[in-house]
């Protein structure tokens, strides 16, 4: 009689560590159903979603950070994983919902490119009201560059200025940034421009063109030979005052160096070679004047 009480304790012990050991259990597959990759690949290991992610830059985020389910889609998969096969056509699982986008982009985590108050996202999320996955959903995986998303609404603009035909539509229009608007500022030009040593010199700080590089230069312009305005078109009257009257002098740019725009001596003595030594020094300026032409017109920014 007197071993009924250690049987018992012995029954209560045992019962007591199996639904212990049953709840581990559990929890360990809803751990993984919830964030473990192998969930996913037992069906999408040889599809091209899983190979691009494996190599991009969300590789260290799980699937489910981003594509959530249901409890009954992720039993459903659970269920289809211990089975060795497909889900048997459930559809509708892996949803991608805003806020697996704002956990991380939002979260002033550095390790992630934060979006709160960028120009880009302020002027199409905030504004627009347009969801992430709507620009971003097909570039996520590497199917087409993101910037197939921006031609999608806007269209195709061409890029015709020389030396930009490659340049993604981020690398002028910074969505990160916190200036207003999406058109480059001057700041935009310059910062790319310094940064890829294209004649790096024409962009000084005290230039005598402070003024938005787009007032002259069109890079979407419609049609070849429009992307860069035309130097008359805000100094009127320049071709017929002074000596800018002759043809040889027609050209602004045979005398004037872009983004410079004061004409020096070497510029005349490039035609005028034979008359270099008869000026002793003094500036050609000092006796052949061009001007007369009325102040150029403010160019739109």
């Amino acid at each position: 009689m007197a071993r009924r009480p250690v049987l018992s304790n012995a029954v209560l012990t045992a019962a007591v560590v199996g639904v212990a050991a049953l709840a581990a259990g559990a929890m360990r597959l809803k751990t993984f159903v919830d964030t473990d990759p192998r969930l996913c690949a037992q069906c999408h290991r040889a599809s091209p979603e899983f190979a691009l992610w494996n190599k991009g830059s969300h590789r260290s985020v799980a699937c489910q950070k981003c594509h959530h389910n249901t409890p009954e889609q992720g039993l459903v998969m659970l269920r289809s994983f211990l089975a060795g096969k497909p889900p048997g056509g459930e559809a509708g699982h892996g949803q991608v919902e805003v806020g697996a986008c704002a956990s991380c982009h939002l979260s002033h985590d550095p390790r992630w490119p934060q979006v709160g108050g960028s120009r880009g996202h302020r002027i199409h999320v905030e504004g627009k009201k347009i969801a992430c996955v709507t620009c971003h959903a097909a570039g996520m995986h590497g199917f087409e560059p993101a910037q197939a998303s921006c031609q999608g609404c806007h269209g195709e603009h061409a890029i015709r200025a020389p030396g930009m035909h490659q340049l993604h539509c981020f690398a002028c229009h910074d969505f990160l940034s916190v200036d207003p608007g999406l058109r480059p500022t001057r700041r935009d030009c310059l910062r790319c421009h310094r940064a890829e040593g294209v004649l790096p010199a024409r962009f000084s700080d005290d230039a005598p063109m402070q003024f938005a590089c787009g007032a002259c230069h069109h890079p979407h312009a419609r049609a070849p030979g429009q992307e860069r305005v035309a130097c008359a078109a805000c100094h009127r009257g320049m071709a017929q005052a002074g000596l800018h009257r002759k043809a040889a002098h027609q050209s602004c740019r045979d005398c004037h160096r872009a983004h410079l725009w004061k004409s020096a001596p070497e510029a005349c003595v490039a035609c005028h070679a034979t008359s270099a030594a008869h000026a002793g020094g003094r500036a050609c300026s000092d006796c052949h004047r061009f001007g007369g032409a009325p102040k150029p017109l403010l160019p739109k920014t």
